[in-house]
């Protein structure tokens, strides 16, 4: 194996050992030892060779290793197809991502350390929810300017759309509420696209069903 190759590996190793402490004991209490301890490795110091500290880690980690980040990066190439059907394909592989197990165990370290680390939540904001914001927000104002969906503010239409599916992740996940266990993440990301488009029909077409 090439020099390269075993670095490379050794580098994924600690990102795989790192999420275990992180997922077990937490961001903050999570040491270098109990890292190195759970990626297999000998030396805590070795982590520092391919990681700057313990926040560039979990950026990491979160880049990696979390499975929404490859929708995030999907959305990058969102063309002038219309809403309902980018909308409906998106909420469909949301449904999937956030049922896997990697998602919650990475999201449930995400909202345990973000309110005690302001920085922290800035760096992981710029690799996923923000960005994400973002990039739908900017699908979403060329669909209104194409007439597709009612004129209003972007950044609030993706809040509207985002919102209730950040809900249903935190009672399910989070809060553990039966309620929601009983709502599948396929009927909870359909029922908000169908509802958000219903609400965002350019006015004349609202008129027209009134």
């Amino acid at each position: 194996m090439a020099p390269r190759d075993e670095a490379e590996l050794r580098r994924q190793q600690i990102i795989d050992g790192a999420l275990r402490a992180f997922s077990q004991l937490g961001f903050e209490r999570a040491t270098n030892r109990d890292i190195a301890r759970a990626a297999g490795i000998g030396s805590p110091g070795l982590i520092y060779h391919y990681f700057k500290d313990k926040t560039d880690l979990l950026y990491q980690v979160v880049r990696e290793r979390m499975p929404l980040i490859q929708l995030v990066d999907s959305m990058k190439e969102l063309d002038d197809t219309p809403p309902e059907v980018v909308l409906p394909q998106l909420a469909g592989r949301l449904a999937h991502l956030i049922n896997q197990p990697l998602t919650v165990a990475i999201g449930k370290i995400i909202i345990g350390e973000v309110l005690r680390h302001p920085q922290l939540a800035q760096v992981i904001n710029e690799i996923g929810p923000g960005r994400a914001m973002n990039l739908l927000a900017a699908y979403l104002e060329r669909q209104m300017a194409l007439g597709r969906l009612r004129r209003t503010d972007p950044q609030i239409a993706v809040r509207l759309l985002l919102g209730p599916l950040y809900a249903y992740f935190l009672s399910r996940y989070v809060l553990n509420q039966p309620e929601a266990h009983a709502i599948s993440p396929h009927a909870m990301a359909t029922e908000a696209v169908e509802l958000f488009l219903r609400a965002m029909q350019p006015e004349a077409d609202q008129k027209s069903f009134s």
